[in-house]
C-alpha cells in the first residue's frame, strides 16, 4: 500500500475525529480519530521497511473504521463523515491485502 495512501488515510481520518468533537462535543469521536490517526501514521512509517507488518496492522485497522462507520453510514445516511469514511475504508482494506499478498 501506498504510503502517500496511508498518509493521507490518517489525516482524513484525525480530521473527522476533530469535526466530531467540534460540531457535537464527542469526545469518542476525538479520542478514536485520534487514535487511528495515530496508529496509521505509524503505519505510514513503518510501510518501507516492514511491509507486511505493516499492511496487516493497517489492515485490522482499516477493517475495524470500515465496520464502525459503515455501520454508522447505514443508520444515520450521512455522507460524512460516515459514508466517506466507509468508502475509503472499503478502498484501503483492499489496498492492504494486496500489500500483503504481493508480498508472500
Amino acid at each position: 500500500m501506498s504510503q502517500k495512501f496511508t498518509l493521507a488515510y490518517a489525516a482524513l481520518v484525525g480530521v473527522g475525529g476533530v469535526m466530531g468533537y467540534l460540531k457535537s462535543g464527542s469526545q469518542k469521536s476525538l479520542l478514536a480519530g485520534g487514535l487511528s490517526a495515530s496508529l496509521l501514521y505509524y503505519i505510514y512509517t513503518e510501510l518501507p521497511g516492514r511491509p507486511v507488518f505493516a499492511s496487516s496492522l493497517g489492515l485490522g485497522i482499516s477493517a475495524a473504521l470500515l465496520g464502525v462507520m459503515g455501520s454508522r453510514f447505514k443508520k444515520s445516511g450521512k455522507v460524512f463523515p460516515a459514508g466517506v469514511v466507509s468508502l475509503v475504508s472499503l478502498i484501503m482494506t483492499g489496498g492492504y491485502l494486496h500489500g500483503i499478498m504481493r508480498a508472500h
